[in-house]
């Protein structure tokens, strides 16, 4: 489901049992720093509720108090920058997004997710594409937030020109293929690199208006990333003039947009 489509559904979303909302930055600048902030925010909360003097509303807020720590302790080792969380006790309401960008730390407890920061995210990153660009390989990366959510891979075939296209392809894979393929046909390759290019543009933008983004972030030689902008329709946010592509992909777009 598109994100902006789920953001729309949890703006209209009606718990009577209770929703927790926590916006928590999850980049340690001290040890287990992070579990500190959760500790306190939660405890809060709790006192509030008990001032309500609601033993059902307790009992509630307790059960899924209990539910998102253990979440967040088996998530603790695959964290990035930030993570919000919409939770219900009876599961009509459970979203979990790891961010590669900081939030303000906050803490609700309320009949509806307290969607306010993460719309506001969404309007200053919206959905994008990161492309990581090579002479005969390109890797899409699709992102929201700020954050990968589909890894599209587009190889060359020199034998017969034409771009083939994979999906969630690792990136030791594709440094593997991308070396073979320029070791072996190298001279080919920079002969034929605009008419390449030219061939590539149209699945980039097939892809763009598939995932409705915003525009396309560039990473990769000025020299191809000035070529391939000749035939796209998409634009062009920025153009990053370095070679990422040994990166994990998550570490890719939080040098580009975080």
């Amino acid at each position: 489901m598109a994100f902006s489509k789920r953001l729309e559904e949890l703006r209209v979303s009606h718990c009577d049992k209770g929703v927790l909302t926590i916006y928590l930055n999850t980049l340690r600048s001290g040890q287990d720093d992070w579990k500190l902030q959760l500790k306190n925010g939660l405890k809060k909360l709790e006192q509030y509720v008990k001032v309500r003097n609601d033993t059902e509303e307790l009992k509630n807020y307790c059960s899924v108090k209990k539910k998102v720590e253990k979440q967040l302790l088996e998530r603790q080792h695959n964290m990035q920058k930030a993570v919000v969380i919409f939770a219900s006790s009876n599961a009509e309401v459970w979203e979990i997004y790891d961010l590669q960008l900081s939030v303000e730390n906050n803490f609700y407890w309320e009949k509806q997710p307290m969607i306010g920061q993460l719309d506001t995210i969404q309007q200053q990153y919206p959905a994008s594409g990161v492309l990581l660009l090579q002479q005969n390989d390109l890797l899409a990366l699709n992102t929201r937030l700020g954050e990968v959510t589909e890894e599209i891979r587009y190889t060359l075939n020199v034998d017969d020109d034409n771009w083939r296209k994979y999906e969630g392809t690792a990136t030791i894979e594709r440094l593997g293929s991308s070396t073979s393929h320029k070791d072996q046909y190298q001279e080919r390759i920079e002969v034929n690199q605009q008419r390449w290019l030219r061939r590539l543009a149209p699945l980039i933008d097939q892809k763009s208006q598939e995932c409705q983004w915003k525009g396309v972030y560039i990473v990769g030689s000025q020299e191809l990333a000035k070529e391939l902008s000749k035939y796209l329709q998409t634009k062009i946010i920025k153009v990053i003039p370095k070679n990422l592509s040994s990166l994990p992909s998550h570490k890719v777009v939080g040098e580009v947009i975080g």
